[in-house]
């Protein structure tokens, strides 16, 4: 396996998509990292009420009279930890699913595995969330924060790794009836060195997309549960803000800069994963890439036609005998 990892190292980070991506999304981390520990003013203190953009505030002051710059920076980090910690999640249980059920095959493997997918996939997510939610309500005395975030991660990958399984199996059927697999079989090699060592380079890549899937999902479903107030306000995320910003009437009040703060992180990391996603789909299919046209003269030579000379026959074909 680390072959196969030293083999695509260099033409995975040469990729111009790839890296594009990455720096994108390592923006939105420094945003966030550097928000957990300075901000230009203390979330909490107030100043104006609704003020433009200036000088003083970047990106002008909420409805609280709270430096949006400030909410934005130290809102950006725990969103993005829940959507990594989220589409890691989905990954892990849909490769695994994946990988074993579609190496060991058989139809109880498949009922199996088909049960587990229907019963994923029937979970709604808004539900959960709700019930979720309600748990909050009852024991908001006791919770933390950290446990509401490891709750709300569990609740949104266990509704969502099922279509990404049952994608990896079927890939994992195919590959798993190859001549090196049957002979890596026959010669006694453990079926876990097989799965690891052979299996899991070849669908590395949906695993891959299951993860930039995860990411992008778990954010925006925790921005849409605490937009719709479905989980706690007192938590400092993208959400929270959205929520606030519904709530008092910024978009009826054109304050643009308000919206604008909360969807900046959101745009940034959408914008580095779709460069991202471009890159891998090109690693991973090198016919994506653009082709250069072939160069077409501006005119074309004809060459004249040449004379045609006429031989008269000698004698008469008829007489030849």
């Amino acid at each position: 396996m680390s072959k196969y990892y030293n083999r695509i190292r260099k033409p995975l980070f040469t990729n111009k998509f790839i890296l594009a991506g990455i720096i994108i999304i390592l923006v939105d981390f420094a945003i966030g990292i550097v928000g957990a520990f300075w901000t230009p003013y203390p979330v909490s203190e107030t100043f104006g009420i609704s003020l433009p953009p200036s000088s003083a505030h970047i990106l002008g002051t909420d409805e609280f009279g709270h430096d949006v710059l400030s909410v934005m920076m130290a809102s950006t980090l725990p969103s993005l930890i829940v959507g990594i910690s989220v589409g890691a999640l989905i990954a892990i249980i849909s490769t695994l699913i994946g990988l074993f059920g579609g190496y060991y095959g058989g139809k109880i493997s498949g009922v199996i595995i088909d049960i587990l997918t229907i019963t994923a996939l029937t979970i709604p997510g808004v539900i959960l969330l709700v019930i979720i939610e309600a748990y909050f309500r009852a024991a908001s005395s006791t919770i933390n924060i950290t446990l509401s975030y490891i709750i709300v991660v569990i609740g949104l990958a266990i509704t969502s790794w099922a279509f990404g399984a049952k994608q990896i199996r079927a890939q994992v059927l195919s590959i798993s009836k190859r001549d090196y697999i049957i002979a890596s079989r026959l010669i006694g090699e453990k079926s876990w060195r097989i799965i690891f060592n052979q299996i899991l380079p070849s669908i590395l890549p949906l695993t891959v997309a299951q993860l930039l899937f995860g990411v992008l999902y778990g954010i925006l479903s925790l921005i849409t549960a605490e937009f719709w107030g479905v989980l706690p306000t007192n938590i400092n995320n993208l959400g929270t803000m959205l929520f606030f910003i519904s709530s008092n009437g910024a978009y009826l009040s054109n304050q643009w800069w308000w919206i604008l703060g909360a969807i900046i992180p959101i745009m940034i990391l959408g914008a580095g994963l779709g460069i991202l996603n471009i890159g891998i789909d090109e690693f991973i299919d090198p016919r994506l890439k653009e082709v250069k046209p072939k160069v077409i003269p501006e005119k074309i030579v004809i060459p004249e036609e040449q004379e045609i000379i006429e031989v008269p026959m000698l004698g008469n074909y008829k007489n030849r005998k």
